[in-house]
């Protein structure tokens, strides 16, 4: 181990991050949920996932997931964040900039594994787990094999270490929004929304695309964050 690597971690780096992912999911939840339309898909989705929390097969699955979920953000806190972000100012595009870089490079790579890989020979049994759910609400989010967890984060986390490789080091607070916006809409793509109006079109567009993915595994809507790589490669359904 060089000392040039010890010189570069920066635990001040990780405590920033873990500190905003934690600030703007509690911020975020709290002001979505103060808004009655989006109140009202949460008491919806409340009620669908009754009788999935009263199913046997559910717990194992979501408190396995939790547990390979928990292990891999500590491993993004405690390494990749203080080796790949800093806490120097940058100017304001690159903060945009590093954000939208995080999500296309992730995306990017979750599409292609997402298609070849989960819905092809080598994992397809794995992500079969998720399948099962097909009139999906929120709680199948979390219903989903630890490998196929692993395997997310561990995209988002070749995703900042190429987005700083490609763009100098990436600032923690910029990682850390990276983190929350795709979690969130990881989330919420699994959420039942029936809000086909400004300003919900988009969040009620791609809850939609994903219900018909689990309709059928035979289906496109690959993409994890937005639906851009599905419609460049023709698997938009």
């Amino acid at each position: 181990m060089s000392l040039d690597w010890i010189a570069q971690y920066s635990w001040q780096a990780a405590l920033v991050y873990i500190v905003t992912v934690i600030f703007l999911a509690r911020l975020s939840h709290y002001l979505a949920f103060k808004v009655p339309a989006l109140e009202r898909m949460r008491q919806w989705n409340i009620e669908e996932d009754q009788p999935k929390r009263a199913n046997p097969k559910y717990a194992p699955v979501v408190k396995a997931n939790a547990r390979v979920g928990l292990g891999i953000t500590l491993l993004i806190v405690l390494l990749v964040a203080p080796l790949a972000t800093t806490l120097e100012s940058l100017p304001v595009w690159r903060y945009v900039a590093d954000i939208a870089v995080i999500l296309l490079v992730y995306d990017f790579i979750y599409y292609l594994t997402h298609r070849f890989a989960f819905h092809g020979w080598p994992l397809k049994q794995v992500h079969g787990l998720h399948h099962q759910a097909r009139d999906i609400s929120r709680y199948d989010s979390s219903y989903v094999h630890p490998l196929e967890t692993f395997i997310g984060l561990a995209i988002y986390v070749v995703s900042v270490i190429a987005t700083a490789l490609i763009m100098g080091e990436v600032h923690a607070v910029s990682a850390a929004i990276a983190y929350v916006v795709w979690s969130q809409v990881n989330t919420i793509v699994h959420t039942k929304f029936d809000l086909d109006y400004f300003p919900f079109k988009t969040i009620n567009y791609l809850t939609s695309k994903h219900a018909v993915h689990h309709q059928n595994m035979n289906m496109g809507n690959y993409s994890s964050v937005l639906l851009l790589f599905d419609w460049m490669f023709g698997t938009l359904d």
